[in-house]
């Protein structure tokens, strides 16, 4: 073979095969939903309406679920022959007990109001705190029977905890802290 035939060859078989890279397809794109989106915090609507779906199905026996919209749980109980509606205001929660308490209750200003109809008028109350877990020690309004199950109360602070951050007061553009 003479030098000018190797070289042809040479070339060939280089051409050749940067034509077969070439046309090598490239590697498919994962169809596994990225970390990031599973991660990503609720918005406070969704985190409302989540918390809102466990209260509703965990009333306790005697209460019935009425309604809810947009932070407002609205249930009736039946006080004697009266008939009382509960609201609460998930828009008003700013905080809750402390860790170390085995009470998990939370609490803001106004975010439990009781309005009984005519006859039994005296029992328009307003709470600021509302037992969600634990042992209830200081006896708040305990409509929900979240206590037999320390799974779904550790998942509850965590949503009422990023509930609280998202209603908690926005600093003055002065304020350093």
């Amino acid at each position: 073979m003479t030098k000018q035939l190797k070289f042809a060859i040479v070339l060939l078989i280089t051409v050749a095969g940067m034509n077969v890279n070439a046309q090598k397809k490239a590697p498919a794109k994962s169809t596994k939903p990225t970390t990031e989106s599973k991660a990503a915090k609720p918005t406070k609507q969704e985190t409302m309406d989540w918390i809102a779906d466990k209260m509703k199905e965990h009333l306790t026996g005697y209460r019935q679920f009425i309604s809810y919209s947009n932070g407002e749980f609205v249930y009736k109980k039946q006080v004697g022959v009266y008939s009382c509606n509960t609201t609460i205001y998930l828009n008003k929660i700013t905080g809750s007990s402390p860790e170390y308490s085995s009470d998990f209750y939370v609490k803001g200003t106004g975010i439990l109001n009781t309005a009984c109809e005519k006859g039994y008028e005296a029992r328009g109350d307003v709470y600021n705190e509302l037992s969600i877990g634990g042992q209830n020690y200081n006896d708040y309004s305990d409509p929900f029977d979240f206590r037999n199950d320390n799974n779904l109360v550790e998942r509850l602070k965590k949503a009422f905890a990023s509930l609280i951050e998202y209603n908690s007061a926005k600093k003055d553009a002065k304020e350093a802290f």
